[in-house]
Order: structure tokens, then sequence, then C-alpha cells
């Protein structure tokens, strides 16, 4: 799943290749032609991006200061937006949106889409409606942590539920919710209500700072080389770990630290809010690097999916995969070198000569049966006869 610090990555690159650039849309699996028409209908300039959570808004319209339509994205599970300068590749059954550069005023770019989601509409009511039901957003700079307390102090469900609740809280994912509620020492299934305003506002520090670590450095990890607690036996400060279900989902808790009491004192206030949002970061790693970064370390893509691809990226993934393929073949070639050194330092085993009978010597052989004897006897018998008519 992209989660949201995946995709303000992806905002933040799109806004400085895309934003400005009149496009040409196309849908190569056909599945968004309509919204292909409209936004070439539209005027085909993309006006700005804007993310809540997981959900990305693209907004077209003839100029750079008028928005027409607004294109809502999901990536789901495994989506993808490249951006290539270089030479492009073939579209994919999975294509849904095909931008291309029609201004002649920059670089000549193409960009596929492919996402679990991808509708068009109005902003004043698709973008509008949508934003509305969204919670705040610890990577906007204009997220409002009041709210985020509102909604866990009126709910008496367990505050691992509620970080997965886009409603309440938007852009955390599966594995932040395990990671965040271990940084904050609070227990997954702690009833939401229970926990006071110091404890939520910390908490929200804790989600502000590390998925701004994963937009900077495209891990979600941070500047980690591992998880603290997510799919460990064993947690960072050497606690033991168990898992739960919780909303259908897997959540690593950690017996050491997180100790569920509903009862208990609330902790101190924090000495300040981080600052959410992402403008003010710098840094950020290139998707390349970081995805090579994911590869080295074993973190693997499939950990994290990652949205953002490119030229670099897609010559980042056909090394990978050459230096696999290599590593296989060399792999073979030594087993095989290894096989064949062993057969011959092995001792020849000389294999018995089949004895052949001595000059003169009878050779037993096996007689037939009597019946089959005399019949011969009887048809040589009969054969001169035979001859002599």
């Amino acid at each position: 799943m992209v989660e949201g610090d995946g995709c303000h990555r992806v905002a933040a690159e799109h806004r400085k290749t895309l934003v400005g650039r009149k496009l040409k849309a196309t849908s190569p699996n056909r599945r968004f032609r309509a919204g292909a028409l409209a936004i070439n209908k539209a005027g085909g300039v993309l006006v700005k991006i804007e993310v809540h959570g997981k959900n990305l808004f693209y907004f077209f319209g003839p100029d750079a200061t008028r928005a027409m339509l607004v294109v809502h994205i999901h990536f789901g599970m495994a989506g993808a937006f490249a951006v290539y300068t270089g030479k492009e590749p073939e579209t994919t059954a999975n294509t849904r949106l095909r931008l291309t550069t029609a201004d002649g005023s920059g670089p000549e770019l193409a960009a596929h889409l492919s996402a679990m989601t991808v509708e068009h509409g109005r902003p004043e009511k698709l973008y509008a409606e949508l934003a509305e039901k969204l919670g705040p957003d610890p990577l906007r700079a204009d997220a409002d942590v009041k709210k985020f307390q509102e909604r866990c102090k009126t709910s008496k469900k367990p505050i691992g539920t509620m970080l997965m609740d886009q409603s309440a809280i938007a852009g955390v994912g599966n594995i932040y919710r395990s990671e965040v509620l271990y940084e904050a020492g609070v227990h997954p299934c702690q009833p939401a209500n229970t926990l006071s305003s110091a404890e939520l506002a910390g908490l929200w520090c804790t989600i502000v700072t590390h998925m701004q670590s994963g937009f900077r450095t495209g891990s979600i990890w941070g500047d980690r080389e591992e998880a603290l607690v997510y799919g460990r036996d064993q947690s960072a400060c050497g606690g033991s770990v168990t898992s739960m279900e919780m909303g259908g989902r897997t959540v690593y808790t950690c017996a050491t630290k997180q100790i569920l009491d509903e009862a208990r004192q609330p902790v101190a206030p924090p000495k300040g809010l981080v600052r959410s949002g992402t403008e003010h970061i710098k840094d950020v790693v290139p998707a390349s690097v970081s995805e090579g970064r994911k590869r080295r370390t074993g973190e693997g893509l499939g950990v994290q999916h990652v949205a953002l691809k490119d030229d670099a990226t897609r010559a980042e993934a056909l090394a990978w995969a050459r230096e696999r393929r290599q590593a296989a073949a060399a792999g073979r070639a030594s087993a095989a070198k290894r096989k064949v050194s062993a057969k011959a330092s092995q001792p020849r085993q000389r294999t018995a000569a089949r004895k052949r009978p001595a000059t003169g010597s009878r050779v037993q052989t096996r007689k037939r049966p009597a019946a089959a004897a005399g019949g011969r006897q009887q048809k040589l018998r009969k054969r001169p006869a035979a001859l002599g008519a």
C-alpha cells in the first residue's frame, strides 16, 4: 500500500516537472477515456496538485490560474505514477492515463499512471467533498491537530483502530501504526477516549516526525536500517513482541514498552508541537536512490510500495534485475563446476569384464520344451517329401 508520505513524494516531484505544463491526455487501457477527454477539453494545463493522506488531486485548466477539472487518484496496493524524459517505455494493461507535453516550452515528457482509483469531476464538488471527509494530514502545513484530538476523545475505539481511520487522521498506514505507537509507548488496544490531550499531542508529534522522515528518505524506516517493532520478534528496546489482528490487519506490540492500562495517568505534556507539512524539509532523497537503498538493506519494495517512478528508477530496476540474473547464472556455473570437480576427485571403479568361454569347452544352452522339439522334428521329416512331390 502506498502510504501518505509516498503520495507526498509523488506530488513534490510532479510539482517540479509537470505543474504549469500543457499536457495531452489519453487512456491506453480505455478505462479512463472519458477523463482523458475531459482533461483535454478543460485545456490540459496542470494548475496544481493537492494531497490529503493517500489521495492525490490533479487540477487542470486552460491556463495556470484557472482550474476547471480535478482528477482524483488513489494508488491502492500497487499503483504508480511514472514520468519519463528519456525513451518512453510501452504502456501496460494497467496504464489508465498517459500524459504527454504539448506546449513545447520545456523538455518533452511522458507520464504513465496506474492506480486503483482514477476519477474526474468539478473541483468544487469532487475535491471539496472528498477533502471534507478526510482527517488532518500530518504532512500538510494546514493540518489541525485539534481535530484529531477531538475525534479520539469522543471515541471508545482502540487507538490502533483510530489511526487507520482516514476520517480521523489521513495518511497513516498499517506499518506506521505499529511503529508510531511503539515509539509513543501506547498500546494499540488502549481506548482512544482514555488518552489525554497531552498523550494525543505527543502521539501526533511522533506521527509527524516518522512520516516526515519517510518523505525525506523514501523509506518507511527513515534513517534507520530496520523497523522498531513491525514484523520483529524482539523490539528495538529488547522487549518481546506480540502480534494481533486489528481491523483486518496485523499490528505489533512490545510487551515491555506498550502496557495496556485504561486507568493510567496521562504523561507530561510535550514542550511544543512538531511543525507539520513537507515544504520546509530539505535534502529530499531522489526516488532512484531510495529504491536502491531499500534493496541493499533488505527492506524490499514489498514492505512499502513505491508509487514515484521515473527514468532513474526504471534504470535502477533494470540494473538490479540484470545483477540478479548475472548472480543466478554465476551461481549455476559455480554449482556445475563443483559437481564436475567432485566427480573427478572420486576414484574410478573398474567394471568386471564378462568372461568368455574357453575354446573347446561346452556351452550349456537352454533346452527347448519337449513339445516344441518334437514339433520341429516332425516338420523336418515332412519337408523332403514335400520337395520330392
